[in-house]
Order: structure tokens, then sequence, then C-alpha cells
């Protein structure tokens, strides 16, 4: 008799690779996709000041109708605008930021493409 082994997956984001982004003061700055250190080298070739900061969350309701927490890829407190760098964009994504902008009086930019983080311009953060 043999004994039935149970597999345990781990459960992987397919889409998106943690990597460090070097800031141009020097501090290391841990970012949660290859896109994510993209744009953040972009908004430092633009000469735009951002935060990320992983304690910033705002709420929103899942379409299973529980209260989370979103945690902003990046804030330009100069325009007071968040940007999200989404490049695998879901049904359940996409319900995520309509209740964010609906339950926080908050402007988001959302970045859906390596493109759009190139074509970034100041002039996106003042519209």
């Amino acid at each position: 008799m043999s004994k039935k082994r149970k597999r345990r997956f781990k459960k992987r984001k397919l889409w998106s690779k943690q990597s460090d982004y070097t800031c141009l003061d020097g501090s290391i700055v841990s970012m949660d996709s290859t896109w994510e250190v993209a744009c953040a080298n972009r908004l430092d070739e633009l000469g735009i000041k951002w935060i990320r900061n992983p304690s910033l969350k705002l709420k929103y309701i899942t379409r299973g109708r529980r209260t989370r927490n979103y945690i902003p890829d990046f804030y330009l407190p100069d325009h007071d605008v968040y940007i999200e760098v989404k490049g695998y964009w879901t049904e359940s994504a996409k319900h995520k930021m309509k209740s964010v902008q609906a339950l926080n009086s908050v402007k988001i930019i959302i970045l859906e493409s390596l493109d759009a983080i190139g074509q970034f311009t100041l002039a996106q953060t003042e519209s």
C-alpha cells in the first residue's frame, strides 16, 4: 500500500518579478515588478518626485464584499496623484481600482504598458 503524497503548491505571481530599485539619493526601494522599476526610472528621468510607501493604504471593497487595503505603487506628492502600474489587467483588478477611487477621494493614473511608462509626462499628472 503506497502513501498518498500531498503536493503543496506555492502561490506565485506569474506576471511580476520582485526587484530592487536604487533611487537617485542612493536608497534602495523594493518594487513588486520590473515595470514598477521602469516607472520609477522614468519618473526620476523626468525629475518628478515620487514616494513608495507600503504603510500608505487606501480602503476598497472586493467583489466578495470584503474590505481590503490597496497600497499604491507610487504617490506623486507635488501633484497629489497616485500611479498604478498594471500590465496584467484582470476583472478583479478593474473592480479594485474602481472601488478604491469610489471610497477615497484620490486621483489614480493607471499605466497599462511599458510604452505608457515611456510616454509618461508631467502633463498627465496635471490633467
